[in-house]
């Protein structure tokens, strides 16, 4: 028997992360959020933090990590942020870096000790051939030398890249193109089960011309509400006081609104999504918007996005529950 399905409702959470910017000095093939320098540099104020870290508790979460964009461009904000999770009682499990800030290593030692006097253990520190695009893996290899001598625990995502990084020179950046001439045509393929990467943002554009790909007709016929909507793990806040589900990115959920029925009004597309799924929204925008697909997709996030870029960037919507509006034009 198929569920019925009303309002989205989000009442429990259970393991996510706090986005403190969505700038970067990357602009990752694989990045879920669409971070690049081009994103405007906003960094999440001490009071949005202050009502983040709130909600957070309030919801029976305790603990978060710390990520972005690369919070390491606003060390400052990123002080005034960890600040407020101490204040609030709420551990950082870590902290994501990329290492691209890594320049003058006694600047860096004074950073990550006034991390450690803060309380922060552990700092995720990106391994891939997607950062290896825009960071050479030096910097990387002296931050993670840097932290071993400060004392701040190293949480090596994904430490199983490092010796290929290392058949490259490690003084230079190096692009995918690169690691498939050294390792072959199905290396690139390989990567996001090998990243555990999920297959939106940015992957979609990576990845579409590596794996089969289907027709809208043929991802609508067996179009299934969209529970993930609902997710409760590794949902992320941003700096703008929104709850993104994962891995739902480009959808924005006020975290006021957490704990009632969202109202179709506000959140009409992701009611739309959570009730009818993707059909629904092709559906709508093509009797709407006149909206028709102009390619073929890797599966039903790669046409919602699709659909989404459209109805924001092509026809210039407007909704509470679609955006930031940079993240459909970062893709």
């Amino acid at each position: 028997m198929e569920k019925s399905v009303g309002k989205l409702k989000i009442e429990r959470l259970f393991s996510g992360g706090v986005i403190t910017n969505y700038y970067c000095s990357s602009a990752c093939k694989h990045c879920l959020y669409n971070s690049s320098p081009s994103w405007k540099k906003e960094y999440m104020p001490e009071e949005m933090a202050d009502k983040v870290f709130k909600t957070l508790k309030k919801f029976g979460v305790f603990s978060v990590h710390i990520g972005g964009g690369e919070p390491f461009l606003n060390f400052e904000g990123l002080k005034k942020v960890i600040n407020k999770a101490n204040e609030n009682g709420i551990y950082i499990e870590y902290i994501e870096t990329n290492a691209s800030w890594v320049e003058n290593e006694d600047e860096v030692k004074r950073r990550l000790k006034e991390l450690k006097n803060l309380g922060i253990e552990t700092i995720l520190v990106s391994i891939s051939p997607f950062h290896n695009e825009y960071i050479p893996f030096k910097k990387v290899l002296r931050l993670i030398q840097l932290l071993n001598e400060v004392g701040i625990g190293i949480f090596p995502w994904i430490e199983g890249f490092a010796n290929e990084i290392r058949r490259l020179n490690i003084d230079k950046t190096h692009s995918l193109s690169e690691y498939k001439d050294l390792f072959g045509e199905n290396y690139i393929r390989h990567l996001p089960q090998r990243y555990y990467l999920t297959l939106n943002g940015r992957a979609i554009k990576t990845f579409e011309d590596y794996f089969p790909t289907k027709t809208a007709d043929e991802i609508i016929k067996n179009s299934l509400a969209c529970f993930e909507l609902y997710s409760k793990n590794h949902f992320h806040m941003d700096l703008f006081g929104n709850f993104i589900p994962n891995p739902c990115v480009g959808f924005r959920i006020s975290i006021d609104d957490l704990g009632k029925e969202l109202d179709t009004g506000k959140y009409f597309f992701v009611n739309l999504l959570y009730t009818q799924g993707v059909r629904g929204l092709f559906e709508y925008a093509k009797e709407n918007y006149g909206y028709t697909p102009s390619k073929k997709f890797l599966n039903k996030c790669s046409l919602c996005f699709d659909i989404r870029r459209f109805l924001v960037l092509d026809k210039n919507i407007e909704a509470p529950d679609l955006g930031p509006r940079e993240f459909y034009l970062n893709f």
